[in-house]
């Protein structure tokens, strides 16, 4: 009986040991995890995972310094820009979306409060909304912040900066494909051409 118990313990602690082993993250050379970085969707709060994501996807950072709950020119910005096709589809393809925020009413974590506050102070942000390009280690790239004309015209001062700063954005995948509508009106366009060529009548050659 203590041998069959005692063969029946061995055997749990193998089996423990082979999981502990599988649930192990496989490790680099130099002893530390392999991590994969993937691209957020939406926003991020963490600066250190917009750099890390920057570095990983070879993208700039576009930090928004925004009072969203109080701030008039913030909440234009975001509504008039943010929130449109033409800057997601943009910064789909070109940009890490970060954001500092310094609202009023609502409660941030102690620490993003004090990793905003630090970067406020660091970056030399005067008001809000302040937006800054940034490399993956943090170095400025560009400064703007909210402009007038919707989201094409920022999208092209986006670019204008990035490309000052020796950045080439690319051109969004949504912007190459037409959408329903621009196909439908195409083919009418082209239906009517042909009909019209069609109706023309021939000039007989003298």
């Amino acid at each position: 009986m203590k041998r069959m118990l005692a063969m029946a313990m061995a055997a749990m602690v193998a089996a423990g040991a082979q999981a502990a082993v599988e649930a192990q993250p496989v490790k680099k050379a130099d002893g530390q995890a392999e991590k994969k970085v993937e691209k957020s969707k939406g926003w991020i709060d963490n600066f250190e995972t917009a750099r890390a994501e920057a570095k990983a996807t070879g993208r700039p950072i576009f930090a928004f310094f925004t009072g969203s709950d109080w701030c008039g020119w913030c909440v234009r910005l975001h509504k008039e820009v943010l929130g449109e096709k033409a800057f997601q589809n943009f910064a789909a393809e070109n940009l890490i979306l970060f954001e500092a925020d310094f609202p009023r009413g609502k409660k941030l974590a102690k620490e993003t409060v004090k990793q905003n506050e630090e970067l406020a102070a660091k970056y030399g942000v005067q008001g809000f909304p302040t937006v800054y390009l940034l490399d993956a280690e943090g170095k400025t790239l560009g400064q703007t912040g909210y402009r007038p004309g919707g989201a094409k015209e920022y999208v092209k001062h986006l670019e204008d900066l990035l490309e000052a700063a020796g950045v080439k954005a690319k051109e969004s995948s949504a912007a190459k494909s037409p959408t329903p509508y621009e196909k439908m009106k195409a083919e009418k366009a082209a239906a009517a051409k042909a009909a019209a060529e069609k109706a023309a009548p021939e000039v007989p050659q003298k």
